[in-house]
């Protein structure tokens, strides 16, 4: 009789332990993170350039770059860029000669400052001061990712000025004056893109 009652009350010991332990119950909570590529161009200032060649000096010597000939641009992007830019014609187009004559794109010349936290050191820019680009109709990158330091962040560190000049004949540009070039007196334009890309 003894033992059926050890043996009843292991039993019920054991169905205490077996019954009394915890139960485990779980939830799944998704985590996910979107980065969307951001890449944002603003011309601040200086949308429309205009060349006015009103004396003779103008003529021989070209005009130079001051405030008014400047277009300032930023850039916002999460990754690496380049700026490209090129103009719509092969020439500047004449708007009153209607058989169609124009002004060589490279009496048009510039050079690209940054005026950010992103700098030289950071940034491929090909022109200088001294050595201005002459304006092209194929795309050149004026400013952009140097293959080895980011150049990614924001208007802060993305903030240049193109500066523009005419008929200087400095660095790339036409070593002719305009003088010499015998334009009839007109108005020649050309509209000029700037294309923010990521870099390749």
């Amino acid at each position: 009789m003894k033992r059926i009652i050890y043996l009843l009350i292991g039993g019920l010991l054991l169905g205490n332990v077996s019954f009394g332990q915890a139960v485990d119950d779980r939830a799944v909570v998704p985590v996910a993170v979107t980065l969307s590529s951001i890449l944002r161009l603003n011309v601040v200032s200086g949308g429309n350039v205009e060349f006015s060649f009103i004396t003779l000096a103008d003529y021989q010597e070209g005009i130079f770059n001051s405030p008014p000939y400047d277009t300032r641009f930023t850039v916002a992007s999460s990754v690496d860029w380049d700026v490209v830019m090129y103009s719509e014609e092969d020439m500047l187009v004449s708007t009153d000669d209607i058989d169609g004559t124009g002004m060589e794109l490279d009496n048009i010349g510039y050079h690209v400052e940054a005026n950010g936290d992103n700098n030289e050191t950071v940034l491929n820019i090909p022109s200088t001061e001294a050595n201005p680009s002459a304006l092209t109709n194929t795309e050149e990158i004026i400013v952009g990712y140097d293959g080895t330091n980011s150049n990614a962040g924001d208007i802060n560190d993305n903030d240049f000025t193109i500066h523009w000049r005419c008929g200087t004949q400095e660095g790339g540009m036409n070593p002719v004056s305009i003088l010499e070039q015998q334009l009839a007196a007109d108005r020649y334009a050309t509209n000029v893109f700037l294309i923010l890309r990521p870099a390749e």
